[in-house]
Order: structure tokens, then sequence, then C-alpha cells
């Protein structure tokens, strides 16, 4: 799922949904293990952020969960694993703040960029959208468990194709009318009309007819999702796919609501027509300014929020993380993320080092080549730029160890993730590849070869130290494209069918399992970053991959897909990511997980005095 972060250090997508069993038929979603409530204070010394516990794979996703009576249109329960679920109340971590140690005023500031979408059905990354919206499953930030928001429960077939859930009768939107299973039907159908131009219709491909929906060779009424009644979700798929649940969990699965959006179309997102069904509701939108949230009065998905007020400054992509700090530094913010540029200083910092907290991450920063334009339409090339540079000087003293290399492109906490696929060999093998190549010393390589990126001061100074690196070591030169972070998203969306030579792009795990990388981005019939690579063997051994009950073959075909990819190199890993934050005292409640954890939700947080 992804928007690229292009200025953040950290992916908005993350470590989000991987089961662990919590005692007998308890269902638990492991953001990078539990997450930790952040204490109001912290030491001085900033460990490096690590996975507390390993993501479980999609086998591991109970076939049904809460609804201690399933719909009588679903298939027994006993046809799959039984679970349970949390109905979202409030917490035990809500009840060790008393009230009297609660500030007078209950607001919340942090700051982020400008989202190129708000809209849930067409975005590829989620910015502040779970502020204000709920899907019908949620990952609870604090203990990783299964929250039941808008859904009771849900049940499965043996073979996970066919999933029904049940919808909590009395939901509201923000605005009083009634929300029911018929709004998710229209929601999930609307990502997949072509009309609607989502950037991740690769999230729901997998329900019936999915794929020819989007390629408008059938129409959006025959997906495979139907409302039978006012709280029956009904739901068939086109292959075996156990992890579906978590998908559910996802912004892609939001209900919106179809009666603002039939009248003011693209506008329906605005602050004078938006209504939601979160915890809080849009009360501002100054563009490029702010987004501010005020609890919404009518909801009942879960508990009432402590926060009344949540605010997001926002900032330009390439100096957001400077300018977050320098506000929080001048208490206009009560949370900012600190980039690899102020990582040091603020470590030595006697005051901030204390608020300085660590959080792990699942997400990889990767140069994308165009495989069928010259010259990387040569593998020996890509090969060649993957080893041509000192990748450890890279990491520890131009990133100051803030991030972690990459030799290979599937995060360590995702099961299915191979080490061992890294490319073997050094600069004299890049040395040897190029000449191979036909671009002995860089001879005869484009002098206008070109590398796009999303204005970033992180990315352009990785991108000025490869250019250095690629024409020390390759005697080729590259020229260096920055774009504003929305435009940068168009750009990308356009290569589908227009030529070029590289982009910079990062992508961070919306869910806890291989085929959010594998199947999601790199299959050529999704072919998220437009890289136009097509391995038969790999589209193969993925797509059997996906639908394979077996953990243990499950994983092994993901290991060797990476294999594939990684000799092919369609996609150049560089680095992955982790995160850092300084976190005022008087804040409670702040949560990071590795999956989908850089924007902190406000129902979580708690100001005391």
């Amino acid at each position: 799922m992804a928007e690229e972060l292009t200025n953040k250090s950290t992916l908005p997508r993350r470590r989000f949904l991987a089961l662990a069993a919590a005692g007998a038929g308890a269902a638990a979603l492991a953001a990078c293990g539990a997450a930790t409530e952040t204490p109001t204070s912290a030491p001085v010394a900033v460990p490096t952020a690590t996975a507390s516990g390993p993501a479980a794979t999609a086998t591991d996703i109970p076939r049904s969960v809460g609804a201690s009576s399933a719909p009588s249109a679903a298939p027994a329960a006993s046809s799959g694993t039984t679970a349970t679920a949390r109905v979202a109340s409030p917490t035990a971590a809500a009840a060790t703040t008393p009230a009297a140690n609660l500030a007078d005023k209950q607001i919340f500031r942090y700051s982020d960029v400008e989202p190129p979408s708000f809209d849930p059905g067409v975005g590829s990354s989620p910015y502040n959208m779970p502020q204000i919206f709920d899907g019908l499953l949620g990952v609870n930030w604090i203990d990783g468990s299964f929250d039941l928001l808008c859904s009771e429960g849900y049940t499965s077939n043996a073979d996970a194709t066919s999933f029904t859930f049940k919808v909590k009768s009395g939901l509201k939107w923000s605005d009083g009318s009634p929300l029911t299973a018929k709004d998710f039907e229209y929601s999930w159908k609307r990502v997949m009309d072509p009309k609607t131009a989502s950037k991740y219709t690769a999230a729901l491909l997998m329900i019936k007819n999915g794929t020819e929906v989007t390629k408008g060779t059938v129409t959006p009424d025959q997906l495979g999702v139907k409302a039978t009644n006012d709280t029956t979700l009904e739901v068939t798929l086109a292959t075996p796919t156990p992890f579906f649940p978590l998908i559910t969990a996802t912004w892609t699965c939001y209900p919106v609501p179809e009666k603002v959006i039939s009248k003011v179309a693209d506008k329906w997102v605005e602050p004078e027509n938006i209504i939601s069904n979160g915890p809080y509701f849009m009360k501002e939108w100054k563009h490029d300014q702010l987004q501010a949230f005020e609890i919404n009065p009518n909801y009942t998905s879960g508990p009432k929020p402590t926060v009344t007020r949540v605010e997001c400054n926002i900032y330009d992509a390439s100096t957001v993380l400077q300018k977050g700090l320098a506000a929080y530094e001048n208490n206009e913010l009560d949370t900012a993320q600190v980039s690899a540029a102020d990582y040091d200083r603020v470590k030595g910092d006697a005051k901030l080092s204390k608020d300085l907290k660590p959080f792990p991450g699942s997400s990889t920063y990767m140069l994308h080549f165009d495989c069928t334009n010259k010259p990387t339409d040569n593998a020996k090339v890509r090969q060649a730029l993957s080893l041509g540079f000192d990748r450890k000087g890279l990491i520890d003293i131009v990133l100051k160890g803030y991030y972690t290399d990459a030799p290979t492109v599937i995060p360590s906490d995702i099961p299915g993730n191979n080490p061992q696929a890294a490319l073997q060999g050094g600069i004299e093998k890049a040395k040897s590849l190029m000449s191979e190549a036909g671009f002995a010393n860089g001879q005869g390589f484009p002098t206008d070869f070109t590398v796009v990126y999303s204005a970033s001061s992180t990315i352009k100074t990785v991108l000025e130290f490869l250019q250095q690196e690629w024409k020390k070591n390759l005697g080729i030169s590259i020229q260096l494209q920055a774009l504003e972070s929305k435009a940068y998203v168009e750009w990308r969306v356009a290569r589908k069918t227009q030529p070029y030579n590289m982009h910079f792009g990062q992508w961070g795990s919306d869910y806890g399992d291989a085929s959010n990388w594998h199947n999601f981005l790199f299959a050529s019939t999704t072919d998220f970053y437009n890289a136009k690579w097509k391995n038969t063997e790999y589209d193969d051994l993925i797509a059997k991959a996906a639908g394979n009950a077996d953990k243990a073959a499950r994983e092994k075909q993901y290991q060797q897909a990476e294999v594939l990819l990684m000799n092919d190199m369609p996609h150049m890993p560089i680095y992955h990511g982790q995160s850092f934050f300084v976190i005022k005292p008087t804040v409670q409640g702040i949560y990071h997980p590795a999956i989908l954890g850089t924007v902190p939700r406000g129902k979580y947080v708690k100001i005391t005095k």
C-alpha cells in the first residue's frame, strides 16, 4: 500500500498486522510484537529500535473471529480455525491515568505533509485517515489484538475463498445518518471501478472479478462483494486468501459516503462536505497548513477519546522533519519525528535526548528501474549499479547509523524474507558487469541518465552519495531530478506508458506478510512502481505462494521468489527504515508500531498535567 513517504525517515505503512495466539482461541495482531506505551520520561541513552517478536504468516489468521453465532449465510465456524477478538473498548492502559492527573485542555499536536489524496478509496497511504475512519476490523496499537470496530466478527470457509462479516447494527456516520453493510459494498466496488482511478486496487484484486473490473471487462456490480442486508457483508474471493481479514483492516477498505460523493464528487473530502465514521471528524483543513479533528459525537465503534482536538500541522515534504522538530523545540508540537540529519544533535542534547524514543520499522528504500528502456533493460547494468557503491559508508558515515543496510528487499520481520538472496560481489564485480554490458569505464553510457525522486533532504543526500560513488567506481554520470511529493506520485503513475531511467521510492509493510511485497508490488500484473519487469517463473511462484495454506512451504516459495527478484534486480534495495521521535513528558499513549505506525493516533493519547 503505499504512497511514497518522500520526506519521512520511515514510512506510513508498517509492520501492521501479524497474528499471534494469546491463549486458547485468542486472536492477536502483533505490530512488531506488542506495542509499548511511551513512558513520561526515558533514559538518555537511546537504543536501536528492534522488533520484540516475530511476525506470523498469513496462514495463522483465524478463519472466524468474534460474533459467537455466525450469520446464517456464513459457513460454519468449524470449517476453519476459530478465534475471538476484543470488541473495541477502553483499554487497561487508559484506566491507569487518573482523571485528576489529566490536563484541562486535551489538545494533541504533531506534524505531517499535505496528503496527495485523503480519499481512502484512492490513496495508497493512509496519512491522517485513521483519525476519522474505522474499518470492519482494526489493530489495537497498545497490545496488537484485533479490535472489532464496525464488525461484530467474521467467518470463512475451509479454503479461505469466502468470508462473511457481521456488521454492527446502529452504526452512524458523523452527521448522524445510518451506516450499514451496503456502505462497505459500495466503497469496495468504488475502489475497483476504473472511473475512481484508485492507486491501490492491488489491495482487493483477490476478490472475485477484481482484475476484470479494474480492466473494465466486467462492471463493478459483478465484484464479489454483496451486502445481503444491513448487517451482513458477503465476500467471495477468486483465489484462497487466508490473510484477507488483514486487508479489511487497512484504509482501502474504509467505508466512504456515497450520498456525498454522488453530489460533490472529488470535493467530498473537503471539511465543508466530508462525513466519516471514526472517533474524530474533520473540523478544519487549511491546505498545506493544518488538518484539525474533533470528537465525533456519533461514534459508537469504540471508546470516546480523551483528547478532544487533534491538530496536524502541515509542512512541505522537503523540510517537514526539520520544521517539525523546530516547532517541537518551540513548544508548538507535542511530538516530532527526528530526521537522520538531526539525529546526532538530538542525542547529544541534554533535554531533547530525554524525550527521544526509538521505534522499529518494516520498510525498504529502493531505486526502481525501467526494465524496457536502455540501458537498464540490461540486467547486468542494474546489478552493477546495485554493487557499485560503498554500502557500509552510506549507512555508517552518510546516514550515521540512522538506517540499516538493505542487501535484499524484504524486511527481516516479514516471514519468507531471504537474506541469502543478496547479490554477491562488490565494486570490482560491478565494474566487470558494466564491461560485459558494453559500458567499460562508463564509455557509451548515456549522459542524460536521470534519477527522479520526491524532494527530501535525506533522499537528496543519499542520491548525491550514489552519484559520486558511481562516477568514481563505474565512470558514469547521472542526473538528479527532484519533484514535489504529489507531482512525484503523478509522475510515477504516468510511467506505466512512458519511458524513464530510475526513480527512488520506498515501501513499508501494510501487514506482516510477504504477499504485501511480492504480489502487491512486483508481480507483472500489479507492477506498482512501473518497472515493466516480467519474469514468468517469479509470477507463477508468488501466485502459488499467496494462497498456499502450508506455512513452511509458503515461506520457502517466497524465499525462492526473492532470489529471482534479486538476480534480475528490477528494484534495487538500499536501506531499511526505522524511526526516532521526541515526545513531550506530559504526553501519554503515543505508539508507532512498525507497520503503518508513522502518524500517531489521537484516540490513544492523553495529555497529563
